[in-house]
């Protein structure tokens, strides 16, 4: 008598945010370090939060920038507010199956760019005076000495950076996630990772 399928066990969810704080940290060290007009630091995040949900990719994002602001630049733990945003749209946008198809998901990218542009921008201006030690605040250290208004500079360099920057870590991320076998990413969010094309 053969015995009935059961389904696999669930992955501890706390097992990925590690793996996720090791990620950003890794690639965002390496583009802080080069002063490249991009972060790529919450590819984890976006991982996790597909994987785990958003209450984990927020604790992913915000431990990742709080160690970073002990190992690499002070002024990463003032912005993990912005990675709640990225935790928080992820979620959004693939609870709607969103990230299905590439064009879709180069698209959500792009405006997860905006969102967080606008959101890192009172916090580069009113604590860090328009620079911040990113590659992207070279962008709006040479407006402002061009003469635009610190406000204007930060916002035209965030949004100069940011889409580009966070469309790369979303196809960067799927791209991750359709490396790991099926029967793995089976043992997470089914549902979800089946409305996103990452699970048939």
């Amino acid at each position: 008598m053969s015995m009935p399928d059961t389904p696999p066990r669930p992955i501890n969810s706390a097992l990925l945010i590690p793996i996720g704080i090791a990620l950003n940290l890794a690639i965002g060290t390496v583009v802080h370090i080069l002063k490249l007009p991009i972060f790529l630091d919450a590819i984890g995040t976006i991982i996790v939060t597909l994987l785990a949900g958003v209450r984990a990719g927020i604790i992913t994002g915000v431990l990742s920038f709080v160690l970073a602001g002990a190992l690499v630049n002070p002024s990463y733990p003032w912005f993990s507010g912005t990675q709640v945003v990225i935790a928080l749209f992820t979620h959004t946008v693939a609870k709607r199956g969103g990230y299905r198809r590439l064009f879709p998901r180069i698209a959500f990218g792009l405006l997860l760019g905006v969102a967080t542009g606008l959101a890192s921008a009172p916090v580069i201006v009113y604590l860090f005076g328009g620079i911040s030690g990113s590659g992207a605040s070279l962008i709006a250290a040479y407006l402002i000495a061009t003469g635009k208004k610190v406000l204007e500079a930060v916002l035209l360099s965030g949004l100069a950076a940011e889409p580009l920057d966070k469309m790369l870590q979303t196809l960067l991320a799927y791209a991750l996630l359709r490396g790991i076998p099926a029967d793995i990413l089976a043992r997470f969010d089914r549902t979800l990772l089946e409305r996103n094309g990452l699970l048939k």
